[in-house]
C-alpha cells in the first residue's frame, strides 16, 4: 500500500519502545543516583573527617589537662596572632574541607623515623592514661588515636618514632588542623572496581593540635576508614529495598498506564483506519476506549473521515452508474443515427429527421455534462460567510416571487451559494407549471410554495436522487435538486418536500449549530 505524500521512510521508535525507555529510565534513576555517590564520596569522608574532629578536640583537652598538671614549662611552636585569635575565640568550629576528587591519596602512614633520645618526662607522665582512655573509645568509635609530643614524636610506641615529617603533622604542630587521605596500607588488597570511587582503599586522616598557653605542645594524630557505599546500601538496605521496589512498582504502573491510555488506542486506531482505507470496513468502529480526550477526538474525526470517504465512494459509483446508464441512451441513438445517414437511398425528409435526432442527443448530453460539471464545482465550494435572503432571490421569466420573510433576514449561506439553490427550485417550479413562488424564512427554516402541479406521492421520496426526473421527454436532467442538496451538505442543511394541495411545498432546514 502507498504511503502518505511527503513523509519520509526513516526509522522511529514505536510506543512501545518509548514506554519501555519511560519505565527504564525511572528504574534507573536511583540506581545512577547511588553511582553518583560511588563516583563522589566526599559525604562519606567528610562525615568521617568531621567525626576525628570532634573526637581530636576532646582528646587534645585532655591531653592539655594532663599535661598541665604537672610541673614545667610547656614546650613547642608559638601560635601567630592570627592562631591566637582563633584558637582564644569562645567559639572556633571545624569544618570538613577535604576532597576526594581533589586531594591526592597519599601513600600509607609509615611507621616513623626512629630518634635515639628519650621523650620528656612529662609526656612519659601521660601517655599510659591518655592510651587507656583511647582504646575504651575506640571501642565504639573504631577510629585509630596516636598522641604526639611537641616535636612530632609517637608516644604510643616504646621507641617514640618521629611522624614529623608527615604533612598533615607539621600542619598540626603549628597549630591548625591537618587532614589527608592516605592508602591504608600494603597488607590491604583493593578490589579493581573499588578505584572507581576510591571509598574502600584510604584511611581519612585528622591532625589535630593540643594548645597550652599558646603552645602547641603536642597533636592528636586520628584516623579511620570511612563509610564506602557498600556498607551504606547494607545498612539501609531495608530502606533501599523499600525504595526500589516503590520505583519498580511505579515504573510499571506507569508503563501500564501509557500502554492502556496511549499504545493500545492508537494501535487500535491504526487498525481501523487500514481496515476502511482496505476497503474490508465501511466506517471506523468506535474503541473499548481512547484513554484521553485528544485520542476520543481523533477517533472521531478518523470514524467522520472514513463515513466520508465512504459517502463519497457511494457517490461516485452511483454517479458512474448514473452518468452511463443516461449516456447510454444518446450515445446509442447518435450511433444508430450516423449509421442510417450512411445509406444511399435515405430520402431528404429521412436525413432531417436523423440530423435532427443527433442534434437533440447532443443537446441532451451536453445538458448532463454541465449538470456534472456543476454539481462538481458546488461540491467543492466551501461553506462562507451569511448572506441576506434578498439578496439571493433570482429572476425567472414567467414566474413571481414573493418574499414573506424579514427584509433583513440572513441565511447560513453565501450569497452564491443561495442563488444557485433558488435558481434551480424557481425552475424546477415552473418546469412543472407555476406562475408564483413564495419564499418564507422562520426558525432556522427556508419555506418554497408554488402553485403549479404538486409533486406526486409516490415520487416524493427520490426528487433528490441524481438523473431522477419526470420530464425527460421535455429535456429534464433530474440534477437540479441534486445539486441543491449537494450545497446543503456543507451546511448541515437538508431539503425535504411536504404535503400541499394546490402545488409543491419544498423546506429547507438548518441544525441550529450550522455555520453562520
Amino acid at each position: 500500500m502507498q504511503g502518505v505524500a511527503g513523509i519520509k521512510k526513516r526509522w522511529r521508535p514505536s510506543i512501545a519502545m518509548v514506554v519501555a525507555g519511560v519505565c527504564i529510565t525511572l528504574v534507573s534513576v536511583p540506581l545512577i543516583a547511588l553511582l553518583a555517590v560511588r563516583l563522589t564520596s566526599n559525604q562519606f569522608v567528610r562525615e568521617t573527617e568531621q567525626a576525628l574532629i570532634q573526637q581530636g578536640a576532646i582528646y587534645a583537652e585532655l591531653y592539655a589537662d594532663a599535661y598541665s598538671a604537672l610541673p614545667g614549662e610547656p614546650q613547642g611552636a608559638i601560635l601567630t596572632a592570627q592562631q591566637k585569635a582563633h584558637w582564644g575565640s569562645g567559639l572556633h568550629p571545624a569544618r570538613a574541607t577535604l576532597n576526594v576528587r581533589v586531594d591526592q591519596v597519599l601513600p600509607s602512614r609509615p611507621d616513623g623515623t626512629p630518634v635515639a633520645d628519650p621523650i620528656g618526662a612529662r609526656h612519659a607522665a601521660i601517655i599510659d592514661s591518655l592510651v587507656s582512655i583511647a582504646r575504651q573509645a575506640q571501642q565504639t568509635n573504631l577510629s585509630g588515636v596516636a598522641f604526639l609530643t611537641h616535636d612530632g614524636r609517637l608516644l604510643n610506641n616504646a621507641d617514640a618514632p618521629s611522624l614529623a615529617d608527615l604533612p598533615e603533622v607539621q600542619v598540626a604542630l603549628n597549630g591548625d588542623i591537618g587532614r589527608a587521605l592516605r592508602l591504608r596500607g600494603d597488607s590491604y588488597q583493593v578490589h579493581p572496581l573499588a578505584s572507581i570511587s576510591r571509598d574502600t582503599g584510604f584511611r581519612v586522616f585528622v591532625a589535630y593540635p593540643v594548645i597550652l598557653q599558646d603552645r602547641v605542645i603536642g597533636a592528636i594524630y586520628l584516623s579511620r576508614t570511612p563509610l564506602n557505599l557498600g556498607k551504606f546500601l547494607y545498612n539501609e538496605r531495608g530502606a533501599f529495598l523499600a525504595i526500589l521496589g516503590v520505583m519498580i512498582v511505579a515504573a510499571s504502573l506507569i508503563g501500564w498506564i501509557l500502554v492502556r491510555l496511549i499504545s493500545r488506542p492508537v494501535i487500535g486506531l491504526r487498525d481501523e483506519a487500514l481496515a476502511v482505507a482496505a476497503g474490508s470496513k465501511d466506517h471506523a468502529a468506535a474503541l473499548p476506549h481512547y484513554g484521553f480526550r485528544e485520542l476520543a477526538t481523533l477517533g472521531e474525526s478518523i470514524g467522520q473521515m472514513a463515513s466520508t470517504l465512504t459517502k463519497r465512494s457511494q457517490e461516485i459509483t452511483t454517479y458512474t452508474d448514473h452518468v452511463t446508464h443516461e449516456l447510454k441512451s444518446p450515445v446509442t441513438t447518435i450511433v444508430g443515427a450516423a449509421e442510417l445517414l450512411q445509406e444511399a437511398d435515405l430520402t431528404p425528409d429521412d436525413r432531417d429527421k436523423l440530423l435532427m435526432n443527433i442534434s437533440a442527443e447532443g443537446k441532451r448530453m451536453s445538458a448532463l455534462l454541465g449538470q456534472l460539471r456543476e454539481i462538481a464545482r458546488v461540491k467543492a465550494m466551501p461553506a462562507g460567510v451569511a448572506g441576506h435572503l434578498q439578496e439571493m432571490i433570482p429572476k425567472v421569466a414567467g414566474l413571481d416571487i414573493n418574499v414573506v420573510a424579514d427584509s433583513q433576514a440572513v441565511l447560513p449561506l453565501t450569497v452564491e451559494h443561495g442563488r444557485i439553490i433558488l435558481l434551480h427550485m424557481a425552475q424546477n417550479a415552473v418546469a412543472h407549471g407555476a406562475t408564483q413562488l413564495r419564499v418564507g424564512w422562520s426558525d432556522n427554516c427556508l419555506s418554497l410554495i408554488d402553485n403549479g402541479e404538486g409533486i406526486d406521492p409516490a415520487n416524493a421520496g427520490r426528487l433528490t436522487e441524481p438523473f431522477f426526473t419526470t420530464r425527460r421527454d421535455k429535456g429534464g436532467t433530474g440534477m437540479g435538486l441534486a445539486i441543491c442538496e449537494a450545497i446543503l451538505e456543507g451546511y448541515n442543511g437538508t431539503l425535504a418536500n411536504q404535503p400541499h394541495v394546490g402545488g409543491a411545498h419544498f423546506q429547507i432546514r438548518f441544525a441550529k449549530t450550522a455555520p453562520a
